[in-house]
């Protein structure tokens, strides 16, 4: 999943075709192969006032969406104004635009997206609730991608405990205790 800057660049992923992060600051300097804490360290040094929670958070999600995505894997963005959800397969590794920084997607992946958008309303209660994290990049458990791209709702709306994590096994958030 990837909420660009709080699910308001949903249209431009769509009509781009990309799924994107900013992290303008850091985006230049984000290489194929970076480690977490390299880009824990970069990050610090750009934002010396940014607390260390935050920018342990911002490095590692910048790192799963270098590092981590692949292509052929399942891209899930959100849009809150028209609540619906989508779904596509990434074509691309992730490439810098700098030309789309001021827009909050300097760091960039190509994305086939499918033609239907899906209502947030027809969505489990299970999946709805999986979604909800506030993080920019986050993996989706296969539930709920099970129920987006094939409609198969799961046979219990209890969601399963699913850490959020941000840096090994370190748990950065979990929406659904909040």
């Amino acid at each position: 999943m990837i909420r660009g800057d709080g699910g308001k660049l949903y249209d431009d992923f769509r009509d781009k075709q990309v799924v994107a992060i900013g992290w303008s600051q850091l985006a230049p300097y984000v290489k194929p192969g970076c480690s977490r804490e390299q880009l824990f360290t970069r990050y610090q040094e750009l934002e010396p006032q940014t607390k260390p929670g935050t920018v342990r958070s911002g490095a590692s999600q910048v790192w799963r969406f270098v590092n981590e995505m692949q292509k052929g894997d399942w891209a899930i963005t959100y849009s809150p104004s028209n609540r619906t959800y989508l779904i596509g397969k990434i074509a691309s590794d992730f490439e810098f635009h700098a030309e789309w920084l001021e827009d909050g997607m300097g760091i960039a992946r190509k994305v086939k997206w499918n033609a239907e958008e899906i209502k947030r309303d027809s969505l489990s209660d299970a999946t709805r609730n999986t979604l909800g994290s506030t993080l920019t990049v986050f993996q989706v458990p296969d539930f709920a991608v099970n129920e987006l791209v094939q409609g198969k709702k799961p046979v219990s709306d209890v969601v399963p405990e699913v850490p959020v994590s941000g840096e090994d096994d370190e748990v950065v958030s979990n929406p659904l205790r909040d």
